[in-house]
């Protein structure tokens, strides 16, 4: 059955709806290049993002220290903010942000933390949930880089549940005023220890005139002066050493700071009147305000997700361009190349199938995203499916091309090491990605309640139509064996649904991300990358189709060697796959990617600044 067809008989419910239509825009125009196809937003400003990220000023050096490096990053980021312009504008302009997120996290790791504040939290928070007189006193700080920006939303008690927030922000006649109730209130690392001037967005529970509480706002306010010093009422102690990322966390406790009454990042979702009483615009608002200030989330999961992707893509670009010349001493007169040896083969070549096809995925969610309204719920389950299909499959492929490079894998100045740091941040920067994952699989389960699966008969893996029918089988069987536990909203069955959400999330981006590349196949390298990744998808769950009765043991074993004939062609394709990527050896500096390997390091230690 075709998606039009699965469109037509209501199979997906309003996300098939969402990601039909998605999928329709995305079809490849005539002449696209395999480049222009990975590539999302402008070729100019990749080139400019290029250039900027590799300015010699703000080499890291092997002698800095963590706190050197931290002040390294913000210079960096106040350099990029002059070149690039205004914050506010590259926060609202989904493919640029998109892009600062991607080629950061390839060439300038130590600034993904700091854009993810600056640009996408704090910037597009004050860009878009509020009047431009309201947001002026802060934004301008903010667009010229004067003030850093960030958003405040964890806490100790409640972690990244932040509906359950207690940090209060209660009306005081002429504004708000922000108090930390208790000490598991305090906003736990947020990245602010660094004494540089700083505008943050805060959420806090809105206690109005009435005393009525209206649930979590935003609100506007400085946390640091232009000294670097805290703002009276607010009180700010640095966290410790991070092995894998350099950040400036901290623990940030609040005692009557005071916020004016402009600040509130309303959305236009409510008014409140000089006796600090809130009303509401209708009923439709109410329901809107927490989604509203959760939005800027929804485009933080989507760049993130983006910039561990491309983070994936370097990695492999450098894991597999060494592979493919490293020779490999096994007797006398065997010397096969590294990227012959199957473990190795099979490993990166999966991993680079997936990566491609997260890619284009993950592309046409982007561009489905620059579009949509940032609090409809399936926007935001949209993009909590993407992040949990994309961020896990990315740390996996850069721990693969760690491990697959060696002792060359463990340095810096090959990069993949520090791509792992990147990952771990973006992965748990807002709890565990699987609760979102869950969460989003959950949704999914609901809608397709009424959807039966199909009847179990004996499919064929050879043949790509019965390959996407077998990819949707286990989407809507899944989703008909969680129901039991959905009809009651009893913890147990909370708790024992989680597994069956996260395999349906995940299932249900595969089969789309198969969609899409079946609509791309005209190039012969996607159609060798859908190859690869239908069949390694059907080999990693050979016992779940062989128990529901899909596949039999006869096409399960076939299944390995249709995936071994595949991964041979993707072999054939990889060269103009890796160019395809767009990335440069003389702007990357990796050591492995030399033809000459002991006169690149030499070339490098020389170089280096110790």
């Amino acid at each position: 059955m075709t998606l039009a067809e699965d469109a037509r008989n209501g199979l997906r419910g309003k996300l098939d709806a969402v990601l039909f239509g998605l999928l329709r825009k995305r079809q490849t125009k005539e002449g696209t290049s395999l480049t222009d196809l990975l590539r999302h937003g402008s070729p100019e400003v990749h080139q400019h993002l290029q250039k900027a990220l590799t300015n010699p000023d703000f080499v890291i050096t092997e002698k800095q220290s963590q706190e050197q490096r931290r002040l390294n990053a913000y210079k960096q980021l106040r350099y990029l903010v002059g070149e690039l312009g205004t914050s506010s504008a590259v926060a609202t302009d989904l493919p640029s942000l998109f892009a600062v997120f991607d080629w950061s996290a390839v060439l300038a790791t130590d600034l993904v933390p700091l854009i993810s504040g600056h640009y996408n939290l704090a910037s597009g928070s004050l860009a878009t949930l509020t009047d431009p007189d309201s947001a002026a006193p802060y934004l301008q700080d903010l667009d010229d880089g004067s003030s850093i920006g960030n958003m405040l939303l964890t806490e100790y008690g409640c972690g990244s549940n932040i509906g359950f927030m207690q940090t209060t922000a209660t009306w005081d006649g002429d504004g708000f005023v922000l108090n930390t109730p208790n000490s598991r209130a305090r906003k736990f690392m947020p990245s602010v220890g660094i004494p540089v001037s700083r505008v943050c967005v805060i959420a806090a529970r809105l206690i109005d005139g009435a005393g009525t509480d209206h649930g979590v706002h935003l609100f506007t306010a400085r946390l640091r002066d232009a000294n670097g010093d805290p703002c009276p009422g607010v009180t700010i102690i640095q966290l410790g050493r991070q092995p894998l990322v350099i950040m400036d966390n901290a623990v940030i406790s609040f005692d009557h700071l005071q916020v004016e009454r402009n600040a509130w990042l309303s959305n236009g979702l409510a008014t409140i009147d000089d006796n600090g009483v809130l009303t509401w615009r209708d009923e439709n608002s109410r329901q809107r305000a927490f989604p509203s200030v959760t939005s800027q989330l929804t485009v933080g999961r989507m760049a993130l997700s983006s910039c561990l992707n491309s983070a994936a893509r370097a990695a492999l670009y450098i894991a597999l361009r060494y592979a493919a010349g490293r020779e490999v001493p096994m007797t006398s007169v065997d010397r096969p190349l590294m990227l012959d040896i199957p473990h190795v083969r099979d490993t990166l070549l999966t991993d680079l199938a997936g990566t491609v096809a997260r890619t284009v995925y993950g592309n046409a969610i982007k561009t489905f995203l620059a579009g949509s309204d940032l609090t409809d719920p399936d926007t935001v389950v949209t993009v909590m499916l993407a992040k949990h299909f994309i961020q896990l499959h990315a740390l996996d492929t850069i721990t693969h091309c760690r491990i697959k490079m060696g002792a060359q894998g463990m340095f810096s100045a090959n990069r993949v090491a520090d791509y792992l740091g990147v990952c771990h941040a973006a992965i748990t920067g807002e709890g565990d990605c699987d609760v979102l994952g869950s969460v989003a699989g959950r949704i999914l389960a609901k809608q397709l309640a009424g959807t039966p699966p199909p009847e179990p008969v004996l499919h064929d893996p050879s043949d790509p139509h019965d390959r996407a029918r077998l990819l949707s089988a286990r989407v809507l069987t899944i989703a008909q064996e969680a129901q039991p536990h959905l009809s009651t909203p009893a913890l147990a069955d909370r708790l024992a649904v989680i597994p069956d959400a996260l395999s349906l999330a995940e299932a249900h981006c595969a089969k789309y991300a198969l969609d899409l590349l079946d609509k791309h196949s005209q190039h012969t390298e996607i159609a060798a990358v859908r190859d690869v990744f239908a069949l390694h998808y059907l080999d990693q769950h050979a016992a779940w189709y062989l128990t529901h009765g899909l596949v039999d043991a006869t096409a399960a074993n076939a299944t390995k060697q249709h995936l071994h004939h595949a991964i041979n062609s993707l072999a054939d394709n990889l060269p103009a796959l890796l160019d395809a990527f767009d990335l440069d050896d003389t702007i990357l500096g990796a050591p492995v990617l030399s033809d000459d390997l002991p006169a690149a390091w030499d070339s490098h230690c020389s170089e280096a600044r110790w």
